[in-house]
């Protein structure tokens, strides 16, 4: 089976990255030819892109030649390379990227995958994002879906909000999650090494916030929550690890930190990545994402196979799961609500929580598991 993939494969877009990486890696073990055709975003310095080298399957790269905000991923060279590549099926990552619209008009079978970008909040929350979509889907983005032989979603909750949007595709719907290899977290390492790097943290209760920096990770619930928080105790320290998405959000959140005099209190490291990643994990004490909307974050399925308490506002994806195996601390999207998770992640024994949410991911989300259901996926595709 050949199956050419469309979709962002460089380490900032972020977890999707990260999950679509390790899949695609395991589909090629278990035998599925695969080649991923990726836009770039002009002046992308391409030494980030060593990794390739080491994948069992070919990654080509393909500039854009528009900024994002006007079209993601626009290059009149996706429609070239899907009509030209010799595949059985084409799978598409995230629905409102240019090349869609190349699948669609390359009059070959494909999938898509929307990777959360339906759940109501997010797809609502800013007006003009919200029009800009409402225009594409009107244009030509229902009619992408109406060609698609399947539409994959990752978590029970993102199809409950999509069919709100399109119940008539209900039959087309399939609910496989992201997949992690967890081999990747069987490794050796003390808290040591996070203060080696962050001296600034020794002593103290250290919060991790590990994500996209973006308006709908709720950063502005975390640090007046935080800041609460800090001035009931002097032993916490927030570590901010992730890169800016690109509309400068970081800016406003370092404001923010200074405008609550948490200078001292608050740490950026951007982008981490490999053992860096892990380092953070593993050197902190308990893990937190307040989003408001969100399909099934990486970060929070790896934080908790590192063994590390979370806390997550209801809107992520996963909340059902969450509470199914008494797995960690569901907050709502409210400053006082995520001050109350925080104060009680640490002030309470959360072992079991850590130990069920260990049980969550290898039950639910190891990569082995996953990769069968993608298989299943994509031989029904086929026979559609």
């Amino acid at each position: 089976m050949k199956v050419l993939h469309l979709v962002g494969f460089y380490p900032e877009i972020g977890g999707p990255f990260t999950v679509i990486r390790e899949l695609l890696i395991k589909l090629s073990q278990r035998g599925v030819e695969i080649k991923v055709l990726s836009p770039i975003p002009k002046g992308y310095d391409r030494n980030k892109l060593d990794f390739v080298k080491e994948l069992p399957f070919e990654v080509e790269y393909i500039e854009e030649q528009l900024p994002r905000w006007i079209m993601p991923s626009f290059s009149l060279k996706f429609i070239n390379r899907t009509k030209n590549e010799n595949f059985d099926i084409i799978h598409i990552a995230m629905p409102f990227d240019f090349y869609n619209i190349a699948a669609y008009f390359s009059n070959k079978s494909y999938i898509i995958s929307l990777h959360g970008t339906f759940m109501k909040e997010a797809y609502k929350m800013i007006w003009y994002k919200k029009l800009k979509k409402d225009l594409y889907m009107k244009i030509i983005g229902k009619r992408i879906l109406e060609k698609a032989k399947i539409i994959h979603l990752i978590t029970e909750e993102e199809r409950e909000h999509f069919l709100e949007f399109y119940p008539e595709f209900e039959e087309k719907l399939r609910v496989i999650p992201n997949g992690i290899d967890l081999t990747q977290f069987e490794v050796e390492i003390e808290k040591s090494e996070l203060l080696k790097k962050y001296p600034q943290l020794k002593d103290k209760k250290v919060i991790l916030f590990l994500s996209r920096i973006n308006w709908k990770k709720g950063l502005d619930l975390l640090i007046p929550a935080f800041a609460k928080l800090y001035s009931e105790r002097k032993d916490v320290h927030l570590l901010i690890v992730g890169k800016d998405d690109g509309d400068n959000y970081e800016s406003k959140v370092k404001n923010w930190v200074k405008e609550y005099n948490l200078e001292k209190a608050v740490t950026f490291t951007g982008l981490l990545t490999g053992r860096d990643k892990l380092t953070a994990f593993y050197g902190s004490d308990f893990f937190v994402l307040p989003s408001y909307s969100e399909g099934l974050p990486t970060a929070v399925i790896e934080a908790m196979a590192c063994g590390l308490p979370v806390v997550v506002s209801d809107k992520v994806g996963i909340t059902r799961e969450i509470k199914r195996y008494d797995a960690g601390i569901i907050v709502n999207t409210t400053v006082d609500s995520v001050y109350k998770g925080l104060k009680y992640a640490l002030e309470t024994d959360l072992s079991q929580k850590v130990e069920n949410a260990k049980k969550m991911v290898k039950e639910l989300y190891d990569i082995d598991r996953v990769v069968d259901k993608v298989i299943a996926m994509y031989e029904e595709a086929l026979r559609r």
